[in-house]
């Protein structure tokens, strides 16, 4: 009786091992496969990061480049709006020479005009009389 009572139990124990290592083998198999999934889902969103940061990096070198053409392009614009100042400067200190230059010519042109009236008319003009106070040059020195 005890003799079969050990073998019961040494078969029932064989049958709970061969149990336990099936357990055990499927639950490394499910562990692997999970781990497995795991990684390669893993794997992919990496994978996926790794692609936008090659895709953020590139567009950064294309703005990097595009920003420096546009600032080269932004200087030339002020070089050229600085000649545009400067030209238009001189433009304006050209009309103002010719304004005086023309006032003068009047001026001349008015007492060469008013000397030739005095002359014709038989009138003696003098210098001092056109200098005076109240001195006016179409009046006659007799």
């Amino acid at each position: 009786m005890l003799s079969r009572l050990v073998r019961e139990h040494s078969q029932k124990q064989q049958v709970v091992r061969r149990n336990t290592e099936q357990l055990r083998k499927e639950a490394i198999q499910a562990v692997n496969e999970v781990t497995d999934s795991l990684a390669d889902t893993l794997n992919e969103r990496v994978s996926a990061v790794f692609k936008t940061q090659r895709e953020i990096e590139s567009e950064a070198r294309r703005l990097s480049s595009q920003s420096a053409k546009y600032t080269k392009q932004t200087k030339q614009w002020l070089n050229m709006l600085e000649g545009f100042n400067s030209a238009l400067k001189e433009l304006g200190d050209v009309q103002n020479w010719a304004e005086v230059i023309e006032k003068d010519m009047r001026e001349i042109a008015m007492t060469m005009e008013f000397v030739h009236k005095g002359t014709i008319e038989g009138q003696l003009v003098t210098t001092s009389s056109i200098g005076e106070p109240g001195g006016d040059a179409s009046s006659t020195n007799n």
